[in-house]
């Protein structure tokens, strides 16, 4: 068994700490592409997906469970000043229960410094609406922490949530990143390495569009339909036998 529990880290730590403690764990972003996509780096997941698995948030052991970790992170001058960076989920909340993946029933809330809350459940498999964090300064860094919160029926187990970062309202000079996967242990579960796995795995699935998912369902009833045909020709067959 692993267990994955800290005491809860306190808000002043998390907002107002030395720049060292900020840093610390924090998802890197660079802008390679002058007006392309948003790179996330960090992270100790390594090969497929490295710099896109971010296993740093730890809740604390009794309610609220809420934690500022891993916050965002950028060098000066790395966006244009004044643009604005919104988050969004692009799948439901992930969860695993020390055996398997499974639906949670609790919610994880993400937040700005407590204004701009959005939710997302363990149904939303197509994902959910986040909400603009805050716009750049005008040194073109941005180092910010959003408060990630389960509720607190939350059992123990590993959480994740997939995310893009990308431009609010009608910022320009850059674009939508690749969905990345944040997670975040509760209390003390079995398997975390497996778990961890498993998760990223379902992360990075891709998901059906409308009109795959009625191309396979016609597949699948097509599939059936000549098999029923196929069985009835055969009981045709034995019946004439038989006569």
């Amino acid at each position: 068994m692993i267990r994955r529990s800290l005491p809860m880290i306190t808000a002043w730590f998390l907002l107002v700490g030395t720049a060292y403690a900020q840093h610390a764990g924090d998802i890197e972003l660079t802008l390679p592409t002058p007006n392309g996509p948003i790179v996330t780096s960090g992270g100790e997941w390594v090969g497929t997906y490295a710099g896109r698995v971010f296993d740093e948030g730890i809740m604390p052991a009794t309610a609220p469970y809420a934690t500022g970790s891993p916050g965002f992170d950028s060098a000066t001058g790395t966006f244009p000043a004044g643009a604005t960076i919104r988050y969004d989920f692009v799948k439901q909340l992930l969860y695993w229960n020390g055996s398997t993946m499974a639906t949670p029933a609790a919610t994880m809330t993400l937040d700005y410094l407590g204004n701009r809350p959005a939710t997302v459940t363990g149904t939303d498999f197509a994902g959910a609406p986040g909400a603009v964090i805050t716009s750049v300064p005008s040194n073109g860094s941005f180092h910010e922490h959003l408060t990630y919160t389960l509720t607190n029926d939350a059992a123990p187990g590993l959480y994740g949530v997939v995310l893009t970062l990308g431009p609010g309202g009608s910022s320009t000079g850059f674009t939508t990143s690749e969905p990345f996967l944040v997670t975040f242990s509760r209390g003390s579960f079995d398997n975390y390495a497996t778990g961890l796995s498993t998760m990223v795995d379902a992360a990075f699935a891709p998901v059906p569009e409308p009109s795959g998912i009625a191309l396979a369902a016609a597949a699948a009833g097509g599939g059936w339909l000549a098999l029923r045909r196929a069985r009835k020709a055969r009981c045709e067959r034995r019946s004439s036998a038989d006569e």
